[in-house]
């Protein structure tokens, strides 16, 4: 079976080493080829930038003799891996890298920058979620994981029961080792009553819309489960909630363990 291609977008040691360490407990190593990409930006933005602050520059570059550490530790922990330098736009680097190689899915850190270097540099991670041509794995500047090999790591995959959220259930399968993974599938169903009109709800059986929602839920929850059970997955809940998706996914994600 074709192993899959994983592209991990470094820049800042440090910052990249998190990365490498997220991959280094959620996925299936034996299933999976990880391909380094550091770019040396050399835009307009970023030349001008460094040029006004060049300890900035000096600082950063220095630190890259850093990414020997995260050679060592990919091979010491028996990786399938490669290493790629580029020059020019990270972005535009990552997403070709991505086409050209036919990756699966692309890892990239979302830096907690100062408002200044937010506005003046933009979001190589916004830019490569629109234009990748595959998932991308966004890792955050609040996530912190330790180089110690978990015994099990906690998912949670929500799902609205489109084409899109199915698949990402597929590829979730195919990516994280299964053998040490939990996953919470969860559906957001939005109350009746938030979706029908104060001046209607009187000629409605509100709570008849609301059973009928939970069936329907119950339904998503278990054609993405099957799809998981399929992948070799066999710790999985299924959770049905009542709210606002974004709330109410943010909220049970920072309320319960999820890694």
């Amino acid at each position: 079976m074709a192993k899959i291609n994983i592209l991990v977008a470094i820049d800042d040691p440090d910052w990249s080493s998190i990365l490498v360490h997220t991959l280094f407990n959620v996925i299936n190593k034996e299933n999976s080829k990880i391909i380094l990409l550091n770019v040396l930006e050399t835009t307009p933005t970023e030349k001008e930038y460094f040029y006004r602050n060049p300890e900035k520059f000096i600082s950063q570059e220095a630190k890259k003799a850093k990414f020997a550490y995260i050679e060592n530790f990919l091979e010491i922990n028996n990786f399938d891996y490669s290493f790629i330098f580029e020059e020019g736009d990270a972005a535009d680097h990552i997403v070709n890298t991505a086409k050209n190689l036919k990756i699966d899915m692309v890892v990239v850190g979302s830096h907690n920058k100062k408002i200044f270097e937010r506005l003046f540099l933009g979001s190589v991670a916004y830019k490569v979620l629109r234009l990748s041509p595959c998932s991308v794995l966004i890792v955050s500047s609040k996530y912190h994981i330790h180089n110690v090999r978990k015994k099990e790591f906690n998912v949670l995959l929500a799902v609205n029961g489109s084409e899109p959220s199915l698949d990402a259930a597929r590829e979730l399968g195919d990516i994280i080792d299964t053998k040490r993974a939990k996953v919470y599938v969860l559906n957001a169903r939005i109350p009746a009553y938030d979706m029908i009109p104060p001046e209607s709800q009187v000629f409605v059986d509100i709570d008849k819309l609301n059973e009928e929602a939970m069936h329907v839920s119950q339904e998503m929850l278990d054609k993405a489960a099957k799809i998981l059970e399929e992948k070799g997955l066999s710790s999985i809940e299924k959770l049905s909630l009542c709210g606002k998706p974004a709330p109410v996914i943010l909220d049970y994600a920072e309320r319960n363990p999820i890694d």
